[in-house]
């Protein structure tokens, strides 16, 4: 099966991305990304998985409330500030 990419789950994806990327870690890794928000206490090992943030940055899954919160925090962001940035794209069906 074929997964297809939605174009308003690739600007969430982007803004996702985005945010990371800010974050000026030493390494542009997701599996860096997600190893070092653990050892630095903001995720616990198994909150987001690396194939999770692949496919969220990609733009083939919508995170739901719980992941966004999980970003925001591995993100150093506000939750309400990251949906705001989202709310738009998000499919209404």
């Amino acid at each position: 099966m074929t997964k297809r990419k939605n174009r308003d789950l690739i600007k969430i994806g982007k803004i996702i991305y985005d945010h990371r990327m800010n974050l000026s870690l030493e390494k542009e890794s997701r599996k860096f990304f997600l190893d070092d928000r653990v050892n630095k206490g903001l995720l616990e090992e198994g909150d987001i998985s690396e194939k999770t943030l692949i496919n969220i940055e990609n733009g083939y899954n919508l995170p739901s409330l719980v992941t966004l919160n999980y970003l925001a925090t591995a993100l150093e962001i506000d939750l309400l500030e990251l949906i705001e940035e989202v709310k738009g794209y998000i499919p209404r069906r």
